[in-house]
C-alpha cells in the first residue's frame, strides 16, 4: 500500500510538469525513453505498472549483477522477477543491494524490481542475455556492371539486436555499401569499380556486448552472374516438321541498352525421354532449331553470359519449356466445287513437301541406276562364261575329228 501511495505522488508530479511543458518537450521525452529501449541505453526510473524504464544486456553463461540504489538509511532491499517474490535462478544478493545472478542463461531474463524494507519501488530493469558478435559469413551476387548484393549470415547467435556498417575497398579507394534496414542482412554497392584487380568487402557488426569486423576479398568481374533470361517460349513453325522457334529477354536485371554489355546466349534442347542434350549458341535473343525430331515433344532451356567477359559465370537455366514442331493434320473429307479443282490444281506444294517428295525420288533413281549396273555387270559376266565355253566345245569337237581322221589313213 504504501509503495501504491507513492506511485501516485510520482504521477501526479509528472501530470503538473506535461502541463506545464510545451508539447515539443513532451515528444522529445517519450522519443528518448523508446529510443532507450530499444538501443540498450540507459533512462531514468519510472513507477509504471509493467513499464521497464532500464535494459541491462549480460553475457550468458556468466555472472550478471543487477545493480539497486539503495537510499541512505534503507538496510536491505527485496528483489523481484516479474513481479513475483520468488527468483528461480542461483543468486545472492550484495550487502550493497546489489543481486548477483549466477552462470545466467536465459531461464533467467526477464524484468526485475528492487524494493525497500518497506515495500517501495526503488528500481526496475529488464535483463536480456546474449554474446559478443563473432566473424560473419559474407557472399556477394552481381547481376550486372552496376549493382553488387552482399549478404551476411552470423557464425554466433548473439541474441541481442546488432547495428552493421558496411563497406568496400579497391586498390584505390574506400566506397560506402548501404545497409538495407533489419531483419535484411545485406547491403548493396551502386557503381562499382568493377574491372579492379581485387575487391575487400568490410562489414562491421556491433551490439551491447561488443564489436566485430569481417574482411573478406572478393572480384566483382569474376562473380559477375546475370540472371535467368525471361518469358522463354518455343513453338513449332508452320509447313516445317523438324522445326522449333525459340524466344527469349535478356533478364530485367540486365542494362536495357545491352549494345555496351551484350550478351552470349546458349540454349539446350532434348526429346522428351532423352538424356544428351543438343547445344547451340548465339548472340541474339532468338534461335531457330532445324533439327528436331517429327512429332516429338522437346525439353528447352536457355541460359546467359555477359559477352566480353569470359571469366564471368553463366547464369542459371530458365524453366524448363516444352514444345514439338509442326505436324500435318488430317483433312476430313468435304464436298468438292468446281472452284476446289481449280484452286487444287493451281496449288503449289509447300517448299519442304517439295524437298521431302524430291529427296525420296532421288533415292529411288540412286537405286534403280545402282540396281541396273549390278544387273549390267552379272550379265557380262554370264556371256563371256558362255561364250568361252562355247568357244572351248568347238575346238574339242575339231581335235576329235582330227584323231579319227588320223586314225582312218592307211600306213
Amino acid at each position: 500500500m504504501p509503495g501504491l501511495v507513492s506511485c501516485l505522488r510520482v504521477l501526479i508530479v509528472i501530470g503538473l510538469l506535461l502541463l506545464l511543458s510545451p508539447v515539443n518537450s513532451q515528444s522529445e521525452i517519450w522519443t528518448n525513453e523508446v529510443s532507450d529501449v530499444q538501443y540498450g541505453r540507459l533512462g531514468s526510473n519510472m513507477c509504471l505498472s509493467g513499464l521497464v524504464s532500464d535494459v541491462q544486456y549480460g553475457r550468458l553463461g556468466s555472472n550478471v549483477t543487477l545493480e539497486c540504489s539503495v537510499a541512505p538509511g534503507r538496510s536491505s532491499v527485496e528483489w523481484r522477477l516479474n513481479r513475483s517474490s520468488a527468483l528461480p535462478w542461483q543468486h545472492h544478493v550484495t550487502s550493497d543491494g546489489h543481486l548477483v545472478l549466477l552462470h545466467a542463461d536465459h531461464a533467467a531474463e526477464g524484468n526485475y524490481s528492487c524494493y525497500d524494507n518497506q515495500g517501495l519501488l526503488i528500481q526496475t530493469v529488464r535483463l536480456q542475455l546474449g554474446h559478443p558478435p563473432g566473424l560473419l559469413s559474407v557472399s556477394c551476387r552481381v547481376p550486372n556492371h552496376n549493382l553488387v548484393f552482399c549478404s551476411w549470415v552470423e557464425s554466433v547467435k548473439t541474441h541481442l539486436p546488432a547495428q552493421y556498417h558496411a563497406s568496400y575497398r579497391d586498390r584505390n579507394q574506400v566506397m560506402p555499401c548501404d545497409v538495407s534496414p533489419p531483419p535484411q542482412q545485406r547491403c548493396t554497392i551502386t557503381g562499382p569499380t568493377m574491372w579492379q584487380p581485387y575487391h575487400d568487402i568490410n562489414i562491421t557488426e556491433t551490439n551491447p556486448l561488443g564489436t566485430q569486423t569481417t574482411v573478406v576479398r572478393l572480384r566483382f568481374d569474376q562473380l559477375l552472374k546475370p540472371d535467368p533470361p525471361e518469358a522463354v517460349t518455343a513453338e513449332g513453325v508452320v509447313g516445317f516438321t523438324r522445326r522449333l522457334q525459340v524466344n527469349w529477354r535478356p533478364p530485367a536485371s540486365w542494362p536495357n541498352d545491352s549494345g555496351p554489355f551484350p550478351l552470349h546466349v546458349q540454349l539446350q534442347y532434348r526429346p522428351v525421354g532423352s538424356k544428351v542434350w543438343s547445344t547451340v549458341e548465339t548472340m541474339d535473343s532468338h534461335l531457330l532449331i532445324t533439327d528436331a525430331l517429327e512429332a516429338t515433344a522437346h525439353h528447352l532451356q536457355v541460359r546467359v553470359q555477359d559477352g566480353h567477359n569470359p571469366d564471368s559465370q553463366w547464369s542459371d537455366w530458365s524453366p524448363v519449356q516444352q514444345a514439338s514442331p509442326w505436324t500435318r493434320s488430317t483433312v476430313q473429307p468435304t464436298e468438292v466445287t468446281p472452284a476446289d479443282y481449280e484452286t487444287d490444281a493451281t496449288t503449289t506444294p509447300k517448299p519442304e513437301n517439295l524437298y521431302e517428295e524430291g529427296g525420296n525420288l532421288g533415292v529411288v533413281v540412286l537405286l534403280a541406276l545402282f540396281a541396273g549396273i549390278i544387273l549390267a555387270l552379272v550379265s557380262s559376266l554370264f556371256v563371256l562364261m558362255w561364250m568361252r565355253h562355247r568357244g572351248w566345245g568347238n575346238r574339242t569337237k575339231q581335235e576329235l575329228t582330227s584323231m579319227v581322221k588320223m586314225k582312218s589313213m592307211p600306213i
